[in-house]
């Protein structure tokens, strides 16, 4: 097996160059860092990470623990991370809590006893987390959920659920459905801008826990036969997923979308692109989410921090797509 010395000397610099270049320094020219890692790929070099790790008093690892793995977006959103985390040589232990606080509070442990140098994480139960994170003594990044007390990048749910509601009631529609739970940030600034924008929520609106499959389809059929097709229904789902499953109650109702009905979803993931209609989604800035993440992380674990709780909240956008485009009549 070659070692760093002997790759230093086909390069031609130093061992102490070649050992930045794999650790991800920015501090390394351009042209000279190609010709390193030109030689690390032709000869197959495998740094020592148990060593480096030893030398530098780190582990190398970053874990990330987040709710639900089956969900699109935490997997687009773990490749950003993954490869950001590669260019400053971590590896990462990914850990999915399926929404329970059990789960989270035993991974932390997990992590904890990995001496991992940091952990990203997507809390399942909010605040409850925050004390077993700060009894841990590692550097800690919240990522998509903006929590007081630890330093978050995210994007505003309120303010994102404010648009949606902006767009349906644009497009034409005046009565609306709320598919998720009572909490959700983003249910209440839909909920918000439809009263304030004059409609009657109480006559208006209505709230359908996510949680019940049986629950979302009966209401949502009572809901939809007793609007009018002038009235238009428009229906914002909590994620893209759940968006899925409306589409196919509608489906099912034989109604006519989004002429009578229509539907948006959220994290803009491939699902609503790939179905009939394509779903109108929330996109949020993934790369940027993942980016920044990192970042702060490995800022925190080097003491670079500069403040004490860094909260970034970045800006979302409406993907409108077929099942949202109702043709309007004035």
């Amino acid at each position: 097996m070659i070692t760093m010395k002997e790759i230093a000397k086909k390069a031609g610099v130093s061992q102490a160059t070649v050992s930045r270049v794999i650790n991800g320094s920015s501090a390394v020219n351009p042209a000279i860092r190609d010709k390193v890692m030109e030689c690390v790929k032709k000869f197959d070099y495998q740094p020592n990470i148990i060593a480096q790790s030893l030398v530098g008093h780190r582990s190398l690892l970053i874990g990330v623990i987040i709710p639900d793995i089956s969900n699109p977006f935490f997997s687009d959103i773990i490749k950003v991370i993954e490869s950001e985390a590669e260019k400053y040589g971590y590896t990462i232990i990914l850990c999915n809590t399926d929404y329970m606080f059990d789960k989270e509070k035993k991974y932390i442990n997990v992590l904890k006893s990995y001496k991992v140098d940091g952990i990203l994480i997507v809390p399942s139960s909010g605040d409850k987390i925050l004390k077993k994170l700060k009894n841990i003594s590692i550097p800690v990044v919240v990522f998509t959920q903006d929590l007081e007390g630890c330093s978050c990048v995210s994007i505003s749910h309120y303010l994102a659920g404010k648009d949606v509601a902006k767009h349906l009631i644009n497009m034409g529609y005046s009565k609306f459905v709320f598919v998720g739970n009572d909490g959700d940030e983003k249910g209440k600034g839909f909920k918000d801008e439809i009263k304030d924008s004059g409609f009657d929520v109480e006559k208006d609106f209505i709230l359908i826990n996510e949680e019940h499959n049986n629950s979302v389809s009966s209401k949502l059929k009572e809901y939809v036969k007793n609007s009018s097709e002038d009235e238009g229904v428009g229906v914002f789902a909590f994620n893209d997923i759940r968006a899925l499953i409306v589409l196919h109650i509608l489906k099912g109702m034989k109604v006519e979308i989004p002429k009578k009905v229509a539907l948006i979803g959220f994290d803009n993931t491939f699902i609503s692109k790939e179905v009939s209609p394509t779903i109108t989604s929330v996109a949020q800035p993934i790369e940027e989410i993942g980016k920044q993440s990192v970042e702060i992380l490995v800022d925190k674990i080097y003491g670079k921090e500069k403040e004490k709780e860094q909260h970034i909240i970045l800006t979302t956008r409406i993907a409108v797509r077929e099942s949202s485009l109702r043709t309007i009549k004035y």
